[in-house]
């Protein structure tokens, strides 16, 4: 029952974000077979833009017609739609949205920002949010979906909060060690919410560091997926930074900012793998060395899957070119939330310590 329900999980994932880029073959082809359109209330002319050859529509006249809502960050570089009864969140670059607080792949180029207005793929109205489109003489149309309704985006229903540490425990508790043989620290600046600093920001997850974890740590050191869960993102194609100065060019931004803005973090991330586990949880291993080479985006895997191997993809020591900062950073979150939101550092330590130390692996 586990393996069906992964696998009727993965389609509903897969065929959610298979984007097409043949959309200007679809336009021209629309052109050849002109369609008279009924321009009734049911249907709004959008802005289309071809970008990078593919079409994007504006994002705030379409959101105006359905009756939704849009909320862009221009600073964190992300876009909140609501549209019907559905919340998505993308940031700018990553090649995951987030559904209502599920992790979806989608093409890290499926939002843009051009002169501070958002545009959206126009492939991602038609295959992921249903939406019925045309086109006629090179005018963009869409068409309003009964299911849209007037919403707005209250905090009550963004926010996931599991309440106290016997739920987060009981959550994270289906968990395997992602390292083999190694404790999880306790050392209070690899935990999270400690401060950042040198970003001026709070740590997010969880370090395991070779002097800490009891296992030597290095290039060869594996890292498993922890749980039953589908592969969302794996970065095989990771772009480092290209120098320490324009590594320092986003930690100055966010010096500016006050906090490191959510497209900057994920730079900062390095090279991940994130999984979306099949009871709501989520994880993002971060500063990859390397990714197993047959991991790929839909994939299901388990508590022995090998993702890859620590590394220090994104830290001062990868731009450095040596080996300080090796280690495993592991970000756990439930529906989008980190697990560890409301929750004390001793509180924090007690949910670590019941989900990992008692676990062979």
């Amino acid at each position: 029952m586990k393996q069906l329900l992964l696998f009727l999980l993965l389609l509903l994932f897969i065929s959610a974000c298979q984007f097409s880029n043949d959309d200007q073959h679809r336009a021209k082809e629309a052109d050849e077979n002109i369609v008279q359109i009924d321009l009734s209330d049911k249907w709004r002319e959008i802005p289309l833009q071809i970008i990078n050859n593919q079409m994007y529509i504006q994002v705030r006249p379409f959101i105006e017609f359905i009756k939704g809502q849009a909320l862009f960050d221009n600073v964190n570089r992300t876009l909140e739609l609501k549209i019907g009864e559905n919340r998505y969140f993308f940031i700018s670059g990553l090649p995951v949205l987030e559904k209502d607080g599920l992790f979806l792949p989608c093409p890290k180029d499926v939002f843009v920002i051009r002169n501070n207005n958002t545009w959206i793929l126009q492939q991602f109205l038609i295959d992921t949010v249903g939406f019925t489109t045309k086109m006629e003489n090179n005018r963009f149309f869409v068409k309003m979906p009964d299911m849209a309704k007037e919403t707005m985006i209250d905090e009550a229903s963004k926010q996931t909060v599991l309440g106290n540490v016997e739920n987060v425990i009981q959550l994270l508790n289906v968990l395997e060690k992602p390292i083999k043989g190694a404790q999880v620290a306790t050392i209070p600046a690899h935990l999270p919410g400690a401060k950042r600093a040198y970003r001026h920001g709070v740590h997010e997850g969880i370090d395991w560091y070779g002097y800490a974890s009891g296992v030597p740590i290095d290039r060869a050191t594996e890292v498993y997926a922890m749980y039953d869960g589908i592969v969302i993102r794996a970065d095989h194609e990771y772009e480092p930074y290209k120098s320490e100065r324009e590594r320092n060019n986003d930690l100055q931004l966010a010096a500016k900012a006050g906090f490191t803005p959510a497209y900057i973090l994920d730079r900062l991330r390095g090279r991940q793998v994130w999984i979306q586990y099949e009871n709501g949880l989520q994880a993002r291993f971060a500063h990859l060395d390397k990714i197993n080479e047959d991991l790929q985006v839909g994939d299901v895997v388990n508590a022995n899957t090998l993702i890859g191997y620590v590394g220090n993809s994104g830290t001062s020591g990868e731009v450095k070119g040596n080996q300080s900062e090796l280690h495993l950073h592991l970000d756990l979150l439930y529906k989008g939330e980190l697990f560890w939101k409301g929750l004390t550092t001793k509180e924090i330590e007690e949910v670590l310590q019941a989900v990992f130390s008692n676990k062979k692996g």
